[in-house]
């Protein structure tokens, strides 16, 4: 990927849109790149926050881990996104950890050239601020769904989280993958599952699910 495309896909993310062309290449040419096999951690809990990631290419998902080894993921990014900004704003340890869905390309900003950033454009800062609020925004509410919405509930609003943009289906997902993101055992997932489409709500399409009937799966979901 060369430059040029790398700044066109830096400016559809915040806090970057608030930036031109030039200041966007700027960022890129001062950023180191990274790729990252399906599987491969971009950095662990509890990590030092020395870095923010735009992810120029792939999906990333954070995802934390208690004291007994459960995991719970948190969110998932498709590019064009930005991650691990939070630890690199105060300094303090990764609160979660990031691993590679598949195989991405990923640009690095230091923490010195995000606060240069901050400090000479006003408009980056508060669309930083932004990025910031939509996060506690999404962690609120995945606390609300955990503690309000029945096992049922949650895995039909997580459908509607990962339906892809025309709405129509989801992006892939396993089981597995859709219980740590639910906080639910697999065996308990694929009953609500089953449940959904016996209903007509979804179909099964491999690891894909195709969404019949979004207006129920809102219902459920509590919206």
């Amino acid at each position: 990927m060369d430059a040029r495309t790398a700044a066109s896909l830096l400016g559809r993310v915040e806090p970057f849109q608030a930036l031109d062309e030039r200041a966007r290449l700027t960022v890129v040419e001062h950023a180191s790149r990274r790729t990252v096999d399906k599987g491969q951690m971009v950095f662990w809990q509890d990590d030092p926050g020395e870095a923010m990631f735009v992810l120029l290419e792939g999906t990333v998902k954070l995802i934390v881990c208690s004291r007994d080894g459960e995991l719970i993921e948190l969110h998932r990014h498709a590019a064009p996104a930005i991650f691990g900004e939070l630890a690199l704003l105060d300094g303090g340890p990764r609160s979660a950890s990031a691993e590679a869905v598949e195989r991405s390309t990923l640009l690095v900003v230091t923490r010195p050239e995000l606060l240069r950033l901050l400090r000479t454009d006003e408009q980056v800062a508060e669309a930083l601020l932004s990025t910031l609020g939509a996060m506690v925004r999404r962690t609120t509410r995945q606390i609300s769904d955990l503690a309000f919405l029945s096992l049922q509930g949650r895995v039909a609003a997580k459908l509607l989280d990962l339906t892809e943009p025309d709405g129509a289906r989801t992006r892939r997902v396993t089981q597995v993958e859709l219980a740590t993101m639910v906080g639910g055992a697999r065996q308990t997932v694929n009953q609500a599952l089953r449940s959904l489409e016996s209903r007509g709500y979804i179909r099964s399409a491999g690891r894909v699910f195709e969404i019949l009937d979004r207006e129920q799966l809102r219902r459920l979901a509590g919206g």
